[in-house]
């Protein structure tokens, strides 16, 4: 059996204790590297530093020019976007990031003396989202923020802030861009979600500067000449502007296509005014000619753009679903710098044979399902979304064999490969017309060990024994009533035994599948995350539900809630550890418990609380034991090398 014990578990057994476990490492974090990034910063001073933002409250740094990244403590709000990021150009220490999330006193500029080892939250704008921030020249002691609350100034680079426009101007509420003069820094331009806005007087006075400009453009991003200051270019959904006066009047860039009017970020080359990029939804446009023409050099989806100040062909990119990208050459070709940086939505795992395979979601075509080959510490994309032409793969499924045969699905379709993943057919549905995919599990059955594809959906289990050629509905009741199936669960040690849980109630077959016994569970079913199963009939069960953990030592008719060792609170995954009696594994959060008498007591791993994130899943890949793997919402995939005393 190969399928992995993230839904198939081996043997629980209650009374017997093994040696302690000695954790000889810490987390780490395997990728896939990507996702999306929506800020890049690049320190003035020492241009090898960069910053990059990310959802879900995610900080990264790198000190080697974007070679590889290491994630900041920056305080999570998983709602959260690091919209921008700056450091300070006269204190390279000091670093700022603008969060924006709603309605949460997390919003706001949070500010960091220490090169990001430590954070504090800025007076004056906490629970404001964040949208933009600009520091002025080395000279300049103040720095501006564009928020979703006005336009916002510091005179102490940034720990604390003052609004300098008026509340009670409504459109000058909702401001997604923000510049400062290079020369004088009470002129400040702000860019709303209705045409942009200018203070000669350090935010006294605004004047409306939308003359030449398409009414009712959202402005995305402004930026001044350093060393013209009239001349100030502005990225709108309307198009790409540029104004000779100072705002006064705009002209708008001709020969671009409409489809890349959603321009998020427009810059000047540094030291070649006559070279203008523009990052867009649909690819980066660059102009050699003042922006007389435009040309098309990539199509990634960009957020944020940022150069090196001493080499201005080399320039940074933030990008949505494909991460960081550098170019040394001016745009003209780009290569990818993810190593360390991940914002990846990891939701099923499995194995088939030597391989595991990872579905991440949410990426566009730099999503899919990825492949390791050494149990889960490098990645490589195995079908890109385009590929698999879905983006929303939920489900996935390995059938050992010769080739090994991989199924990914989601509510709707069903996909199989025969070459590990570089080509996929699309399958009939399962048998019922409209059913959605809920679960999805390769065991084998029969005496020959022949495998069976089970399929959980919203209008009941079905099976498949020719690799999802036809199926038949399996029968959980012998009522005319067919449960929506959530989720499939499997023993590795006992190949014929299995569970599925129901929106009703929880099910369990001694003989794959052919008949089947009810779990007597006195709480609603819908608290239940996981469920761990032993291989005999009369043995151990474990439940992680949102009231905590629950142990049943007698086939599942009774049930005690186990809190030795465990923190109060939600459990929401387990793992059972092959080849070791009795070794449990279960999260809460970001924290790890280990048991190693079938789940009665519980210790927290030392060293294995990993910063702030998130478990979905935990899980081992069946022929290696000493590796268990963690599956995030936001950040990828976790491994932790475990070794024994014996």
């Amino acid at each position: 059996m190969t399928e992995v014990t993230v839904i198939s578990f081996r043997i629980l057994v209650a009374a017997l204790c093994l040696p302690n476990l000695v954790v000889s490492a810490s987390w780490q974090s395997s990728g896939p590297w990507g996702g999306s990034a929506t800020s890049i910063a690049v320190d003035t001073a020492q241009p090898r530093t960069l910053l990059a933002g990310a959802r879900n409250s995610l900080l990264f740094r790198s000190t080697n020019g974007g070679a590889s990244w290491s994630r900041l403590a920056f305080p999570r709000h998983f709602l959260g976007t690091v919209a921008t990021v700056a450091i300070d150009p006269s204190n390279s220490n000091f670093y700022l990031a603008g969060l924006s999330v709603d309605r949460s006193a997390y919003a706001g500029v949070w500010y960091s003396e220490d090169a990001g080892e430590s954070w504090k939250q800025a007076e004056g704008v906490a629970g404001i989202s964040v949208e933009a921030i600009g520091f002025g020249t080395k000279a300049q002691a103040k720095v501006v923020a564009a928020t979703r609350d006005g336009v916002w100034t510091s005179m102490d680079s940034g720990r604390t802030w003052q609004r300098i426009s008026a509340p009670w101007n409504h459109e000058l509420r909702g401001v997604t861009a923000v510049a400062m003069d290079p020369v004088d820094a009470d002129v400040i331009y702000a860019g709303t979600t209705h045409l942009p806005w200018k203070t000669t007087d350090g935010g006294k006075t605004w004047n409306s500067i939308h003359s030449g400009m398409i009414d009712d453009s959202d402005v995305f991003s402004i930026f001044i000449d350093p060393a013209r200051p009239r001349t100030v270019l502005a990225s709108a959904c309307s198009g790409i502007y540029r104004s000779e006066s100072a705002g006064e009047g705009w002209t708008k860039f001709q020969g671009i296509p409409s489809t890349h009017r959603r321009t998020h970020v427009v810059r000047q080359h540094p030291g070649k005014p006559d070279i203008i990029y523009a990052g867009t939804t649909l690819g980066l446009l660059k102009s050699v000619n003042g922006g007389a023409s435009f040309r098309q050099i990539n199509n990634l989806h960009i957020l944020s753009m940022a150069f090196d100040p001493r080499n201005g062909s080399r320039l940074y990119l933030a990008t949505e679903g494909a991460g960081l990208w550098r170019s040394e050459d001016g745009g003209e070709s780009v290569e990818q710098i993810n190593e360390g940086f991940v914002s990846r939505r990891a939701v099923s795992l499995t194995s088939s044979e030597s391989e595991l395979y990872l579905n991440v979601i949410q990426d566009g075509a730099a999503g899919g399902v990825f492949l390791s080959s050494d149990g889960g510490k490098d990645w490589k994309l195995a079908a890109s979304a385009v590929t698999l032409r879905d983006n929303h793969v939920t489900q996935l499924a390995g059938c050992p064999g010769a080739p090994p045969v991989i199924f990914a699905g989601n509510e709707s379709r069903l996909l199989r490969s025969r070459d590990t993943g570089a080509k996929w057919a699309e399958l009939a549905s399962t048998g019922t017309a409209g059913a959605s995919l809920r679960s999805l599990v390769c065991m084998p059955t029969g005496a020959k060990g022949n495998p069976a594809l089970f399929a959980g959906t919203d209008k009941g289990l079905f099976r498949s024994s020719d690799l999802g050629a036809a199926w038949q509905p399996v029968k959980l009741t012998t009522a005319a009533i067919r449960h929506s199936v959530e989720a499939i669960y499997t023993s590795p040690a006992a190949p014929r035994r299995m569970a599925v849980r129901t929106t009703q109630a929880v099910f369990v077959s001694e003989d794959a599948g052919a008949m089947w016994r009810v779990l007597n569970i006195l709480f609603p079913v819908s608290l239940i995350y996981d469920l761990a199963l032993s291989e005999s009939a009369a043995g151990t069960f474990l439940l992680a539900t949102a009231q905590g953990l629950y142990i049943s030592v007698d086939g599942g008719k009774t049930w005690q809630r186990t809190e030795s060792g465990l923190a109060p609170g939600t459990v929401s995954t387990l793992a059972v550890r092959p080849g070791r009696n009795g070794e449990v594994y279960a999260a809460q959060f970001g924290k790890v418990y280990r048991s190693v008498n079938g789940g009665r007591d519980w210790a927290l791993l030392p060293r294995a609380d990993i910063q702030e994130a998130t478990l979905r899943k935990l899980a081992f890949h069946a022929g290696e034991s000493r590796r268990l793997l963690a599956l995030t919402p936001d950040l990828g995939v976790f491994y932790l090398d475990l070794s024994a005393e014996e």
